[in-house]
């Protein structure tokens, strides 16, 4: 296992070894300075733009938060249907780049980079998508006093835009930017351009600033670490009780490669017969998955269900009694710290991101990438109620100790942003 993964669950936690800025880390988010809450433009490629959607909602959730310490603009790339926006949420500006039935690169499941994999031709739309969103950002970042981007790309453009009319720009690396670092050429050029156009740059977990700082050392003066918080109703989620002898599993992912969920096909084959998942995703392999549970004897054993409008998933959390995540790379994907706030545990691969959150038997346990066998002795042993419901107790104490909430992370951000607006 890399080095990174071996570092013990404490370590992990601490901060990054980075020098101090006087004044920053100090401030109080609720001190809101006389020139009033700082004006933000929000750049992501992933947003809901209609009721239901699953695209991006935890950048939804960080933005409501914010909009309550900010005056907030969203711009986000449109779909193939008309957005669709409630009144009382952050405003959302919608840049066109094709004809609505083509705009299918970035609200699919696993975004622009699966969009691009599944479909080579969906690289023509690349240029276009680029030209509209940085005119888009040139005409809405003025006036504003900072630029927010979520992800790479989105900091190239912004840190391009923020460059041209002297405005200070943040970008959050939320996974597959970060994680492909130290294999992709495209990414590290893309990670060094934000390093050199942005003011800050923000990962949402200790071992991706890690892995950050240890390929880029030039970055350590930029880099902040803020996790992603939890919804509310998550946390009113009771814990499991015993009686039942039926173990129920609940697995949300994206069928693409990446996410590996025909390890979790294959394990459950090697499960007892009392052990059922529910699986919530969309993606090109929920055919070739279907077909390898059948050729397994397994189908009955799996409800496959398309996504699932976000205020469902504390329901569906409610019914199961263990979250299993056997992706092969993950950022800090916020479906485990759901899961946690449920009191429920978890079952993840042993990776950066994962092995950070989970820590073996601490609120979970963790297998190697790919290993199903391991992962069917995780399943079997997760059928004793009072390891169970014992990680499920620690992952619950986890989310409060750490007090990831939204509002938190939205007020790390706002600090941020206080910072960078009074030294503009």
């Amino acid at each position: 296992m890399p080095a990174l993964q071996q570092v013990n669950d404490h370590n992990l936690r601490m901060p990054m070894s980075m020098p101090e800025r006087p004044g920053f880390e100090t401030a109080s988010p609720e001190q809101v300075p006389a020139k009033g809450k700082p004006s933000i433009l929000l750049l992501t490629t992933s947003y809901p733009l209609s009721p239901g959607s699953v695209s991006g909602v935890f950048v939804k959730r960080l933005a409501c938060a914010l909009a309550e310490v900010c005056q907030l603009e969203v711009l986000a790339p449109s779909a193939t249907q008309r957005g669709v926006h409630a009144e009382g949420e952050p405003s959302v500006h919608e840049f066109r780049y094709a004809p609505r039935a083509f705009q299918v690169l970035a609200h699919g499941a696993g975004g622009i980079p699966t969009a691009l994999r599944e479909n080579r031709f969906n690289a023509l739309l690349i240029p276009l998508f680029l030209l509209s969103m940085l005119w888009s950002c040139w005409k809405l970042a003025k006036g504003k006093d900072v630029l927010f981007a979520n992800w790479s790309i989105c900091g190239v453009i912004a840190g391009v835009i923020g460059a041209l009319r002297g405005t200070p720009v943040v970008v959050t690396l939320r996974g597959e930017d970060a994680n492909r670092v130290a294999s992709s050429l495209a990414s590290r050029w893309m990670l060094r351009l934000c390093g050199w156009l942005c003011s800050r740059i923000v990962t949402v977990s200790e071992a991706m600033g890690s892995r950050l700082q240890l390929a880029m050392p030039a970055l350590a003066q930029k880099l902040e670490v803020i996790p992603n918080g939890v919804a509310q109703p998550f946390l009113s989620v009771s814990p499991t009780q015993a009686g039942s002898e039926e173990l129920r599993l609940l697995c949300v992912a994206s069928l693409i490669p990446r996410k590996s969920v025909s390890t979790l096909v294959r394990a459950l084959a090697l499960s007892s017969p009392n052990v059922s998942l529910t699986l919530i995703g969309e993606g090109g392999e929920q055919a070739s998955l279907e077909a390898l549970a059948t050729r397994l004897g397994v189908r009955s054993r799996i409800e496959f269900l398309p996504f699932q409008a976000p205020e469902k998933l504390p329901a569906y959390l409610a019914a199961a009694d263990v979250l299993v995540l056997p992706s092969r790379a993950e950022g800090r994907p916020n479906v485990v710290l759901e899961a946690f706030a449920a009191s429920r545990p978890v079952i993840a691969t042993a990776i950066d991101g994962l092995f950070e959150l989970v820590g073996q038997d601490q609120r979970g346990l963790l297998f190697p990438v790919g290993d199903s066998e391991a992962l069917a002795r995780c399943i079997a042993r997760l059928g004793d109620f009072e390891l169970r419901s014992q990680l499920g107790v620690n992952a619950r104490r986890y989310i409060e100790d750490e007090g990831l909430t939204w509002q938190r992370s939205a007020q790390r951000y706002a600090n941020i942003f206080q910072y960078l607006r009074s030294r503009n």
